[in-house]
């Protein structure tokens, strides 16, 4: 089960331009962004119909998609929505939405995909300066930084602008995940993968034991994606 395999079918060959190389821009508490600028970008539903071309980032405080419309940031319909592809410098990044948020595509294979998560470092947010969080969560709605709480959605984008270079550097946690099944998603750990319901944990071991399972690598991660969506009892 390839996860964009209706897309591909219908020539969208995105998959081609999956990056995760080009250097990324630091979020701010007033720009929590993955996106140093709103980028061009396509989104489409599961059956492979592009939904909407625009401009659009992702947020690190709720990992929703957001997208311009004229002046103003919307947040996308993360119901219909299935993936999408944000142009990102010279290359492009392709994400995937699973319960309502998005994930990073750093590799995929037959049976999943390896995801990534950027995401805001809640543990060292909060250990920062007082000065540090003034503009992020406990921001005024009436205030243009109030663009850092959970939902950017009706700010307008020049506002939005104006105040970013003014920010603090946001902490971002990086963290993977594996894809597979039916849209099943667990954390790129050793120790979760064998809690997955239905798993025989001794055809596993011997499983990351002879494919030397590297659970910081992409490519390595979709090995493990095809052994749960094939050995599964209950899928």
């Amino acid at each position: 089960m390839k996860i964009f395999h209706k897309l591909l079918i219908i020539g969208t060959l995105f998959l081609l331009c999956i990056s995760g190389k080009a250097q990324r821009f630091t979020p701010r508490d007033t720009w929590p962004f993955l996106y140093e600028n709103f980028s061009d970008g396509v989104i489409f539903s599961q059956n492979g119909n592009e939904l909407l071309s625009a401009k659009f980032n992702v947020s690190v405080l709720n990992q929703k998609l957001y997208y311009l419309k004229g002046e103003t940031i919307m947040e996308a319909d993360m119901v219909r929505l299935y993936a999408a592809k944000i142009k990102a410098g010279l290359e492009e990044d392709i994400y995937v939405n699973v319960g309502a948020k998005m994930y990073r595509v750093l590799a995929e294979s037959d049976g999943g995909a390896a995801l990534q998560a950027d995401i805001l470092d809640v543990e060292r947010y909060n250990k920062a300066s007082i000065g540090y969080g003034v503009t992020s969560y406990t921001a005024s709605t009436q205030n243009v930084s109030g663009l850092a709480m959970e939902s950017a959605a009706g700010v307008n984008i020049n506002q939005a602008q104006a105040s970013k270079e003014g920010g603090e550097s946001l902490p971002i946690l990086e963290k993977k995940y594996i894809l597979y099944g039916q849209g099943r998603i667990v954390p790129a750990l050793k120790r979760e993968v064998m809690d997955v319901p239905g798993l025989d944990k001794d055809a596993a071991k011997e499983f990351f034991k002879q494919n030397k399972i590297k659970w910081n690598n992409g490519t390595s991660l979709t090995q493990v994606a095809d052994f749960l969506t094939n050995n599964l009892k209950h899928e």
